[in-house]
This record gives C-alpha cells, structure tokens and sequence, in this order.
C-alpha cells in the first residue's frame, strides 16, 4: 500500500440566492453548485481565505 498525505478543506459561504436559477433555499442552491458548478471546475470561486474555515493534512494508507 502507498503512503499518501491526505488534505481536507472545509469552506462554508452564504449564497446570494438571486444567483441561483430557480433556487429560494440553501439547500437548492447547494445541490446546484454540486450540480452545475463543480469545485473542480471553479476552485477560485470556493478558496477565499474569508470561506476557508479549516485545513487539515493527515497521513493515509491506500
């Protein structure tokens, strides 16, 4: 088994629901940032030092 490093971010951010096509809760506007705006795809939007609220590193076997 490879030795890795394993890094978690936990971003939290308040949506502006007038951003959010057809979306009156957080929830909703949840599942369309899962569903349309993948955190791969736009990294820049989601690593704001502001929403970074922890980062861990953790050694894992895989």
């Amino acid at each position: 088994m490879a030795e890795k490093i394993r890094v978690t971010v936990v971003i939290e951010y308040e949506p502006n629901l007038a951003h959010y096509p057809d979306c009156s809760t957080v929830a909703e506007a949840a599942a369309y940032d899962e569903r349309e705006n993948p955190f791969f795809s736009f990294p820049d939007a989601y690593l704001t030092d502001e929403d970074t609220k922890s980062i861990t590193f953790e050694a894992i076997s895989a």
